[in-house]
């Protein structure tokens, strides 16, 4: 992707504030700044949008026990969940 290139397309970042990496190796960058979460295949170049929702300073990203995505948005006061594989 492209880190001195601040915008909204599949390959540019805009203030990311924090990552994770699945099991199988993909990577999810919380790009604050663009309201959304992008994964990453493994040496790709460009992002896929998984979750975008208008947040205000979200500071943190992690997988939670069912492999959801939990975020920390701290002016809001409120923790976000998206749950990212559909279960049975």
């Amino acid at each position: 992707g492209s880190t001195s290139d601040a915008g909204p397309w599949s390959y540019q970042l805009n203030n990311p504030t924090g990552l994770a990496m699945d099991q199988q190796g993909f990577l999810y960058i919380l790009d604050f700044t663009n309201d959304r979460i992008q994964r990453w295949w493994p040496g790709a170049s460009f992002g896929t949008t998984v979750a975008a929702t208008v947040m205000a300073s979200p500071h943190s990203l992690k997988f939670d026990r069912l492999g959801n995505i939990v975020i920390a948005d701290t002016n809001y006061h409120r923790v976000i969940r998206f749950a990212i594989t559909c279960r049975k």
